[in-house]
């Protein structure tokens, strides 16, 4: 009987430790067909403004597009929501190295 309790109690403990550490791991965003639009709509909007009155830099970016998808096609490991959040970093990126140093920062006294 003193095995059987023994036995019984450090099962309990190895359940419980279990399901705390599942509680703590941090659990991965499930894909939504409503994130995945959402998503989606950030990338259009971002591909939008980069591109406004600027043809050659459509193309550009469609090919960096294509390139991405080449090296990661649909069929991989990747869920839309993923597709998209990486198509937004790079996205994010591109909009970050277009802008001006000089607009980022305040402008300070002005001479009289």
């Amino acid at each position: 009987m003193k095995h059987f309790s023994a036995l019984l109690l450090a099962a309990l403990f190895c359940l419980s430790a279990t399901n705390a550490s599942a509680d703590t791991a941090e659990q991965p965003e499930l894909c939504t067909p409503e994130i995945a639009i959402a998503k989606a709509g950030v990338v259009a909007q971002l591909i939008y403004d980069m591109t406004k009155n600027n043809p050659g830099k459509a193309e550009e970016l469609r090919e960096r597009m294509n390139k991405l998808q080449e090296e990661n096609p649909a069929d991989s490991s990747f869920d839309a929501c993923q597709a998209y959040q990486r198509l937004i970093d790079a996205l994010d990126g591109d909009a970050e190295k277009q802008t001006p140093v000089n607009a980022a920062k305040p402008k300070t006294e002005q001479k009289e």
